[in-house]
């Protein structure tokens, strides 16, 4: 009959090694439910793919149709005739002729200038808003635009009137 001192060094060997594993497993368990618990584990969920649905608008339903329509025929109204420009320090400077041919005289128009390189390629393009009452009917002369910088390779310039504030 085996001694009662070695079942029990026996027990305590088995019940040591048990405990050196609960000892490892549980804190990695507690730490994966933590994560759990407060949604941290969301990078082990696919990901949901982004749809996109494109709806084409009739012209009815547009909301801008009525600036569509009127774009053309404003820009026939308020036409830049005479542009001359220089750069003085890579600022541009600009003597323009705008002619406002609508029947009420304009307060204010925002004007875009488009800056183009030698192959007619866009550099940039800046909008000013020029504060000069422009009589209704006939052409004005305005000297001495600032724009601002420009860059020194832009060859020519393509101005149109965007808006005008009556």
């Amino acid at each position: 009959m085996p001694s009662r001192k070695r079942k029990n060094s026996k027990l305590k060997k088995v019940a040591i090694e048990w405990l050196k594993w609960i000892s490892a497993i549980v804190p990695v368990l507690a730490f994966i439910y933590i994560l759990y618990y407060y949604n941290q584990l969301d990078f082990l969920k696919k990901e949901k793919q982004v749809g996109s649905v494109t709806t084409v608008l009739d012209e009815k339903d547009s909301a801008k149709l009525a600036q569509v329509i009127q774009k053309p025929k404003f820009q026939e109204d308020f036409k830049i005739i005479e542009n001359e420009w220089h750069l003085v320090g890579g600022i541009a400077i600009h003597n323009l002729e705008i002619e406002n041919k609508t029947k009420r005289a304009a307060k204010s128009v925002d004007v875009e200038f488009k800056y183009l390189s030698d192959t007619q390629e866009a550099l940039t393009t800046k909008t000013i808003t020029i504060k000069k009452d422009l009589p209704p009917g006939k052409s004005t002369k305005i000297t001495n635009v600032s724009v601002g910088f420009v860059n020194n390779a832009a060859v020519g310039c393509d101005p149109k009137v965007l808006v005008a504030k009556f």
